[in-house]
């Protein structure tokens, strides 16, 4: 099951932490290569079950790396969009929803 995780940092921070969260996807690459040697061993040994298993490891892995980059591609548009809008902002005002509830404080009548 996927679960979205969520928390907050300082603005300056996130290129920091986007370069932490970018480690996962790291290391899944390399066991991706080392992966990906096991079943070019396996198969030259005809060792057929071997290397269908671990190309099933493979296809996993790959698939929650590439979920991964995709979340971190969203949160990396995120911040550069904020700091686009921050660039081009004369009065100084925020460009991002600061207030704690998300609710407009005007009455419907």
């Amino acid at each position: 099951m996927r679960v979205k995780i969520s928390y907050g940092t300082e603005m300056e921070e996130v290129p920091e932490e986007i370069d932490q969260l970018f480690t996962y996807v790291s290391e899944k690459v390399r066991n991706l290569q080392r992966q990906l040697e096991l079943v070019e061993e396996s198969l030259a040994d005809r060792e057929i079950e071997t290397a269908m298993a671990m190309m099933e490891k493979m296809r996993k892995t790959m698939s929650s790396t590439d979920m991964r980059l995709s979340d971190l591609t969203m949160i990396s548009a995120g911040y550069l969009e904020y700091k686009q809008g921050e660039s081009n902002v004369s009065s100084g005002g925020p460009t991002v929803d600061t207030s704690t509830d998300g609710f407009d404080d005007t009455e419907t009548k």
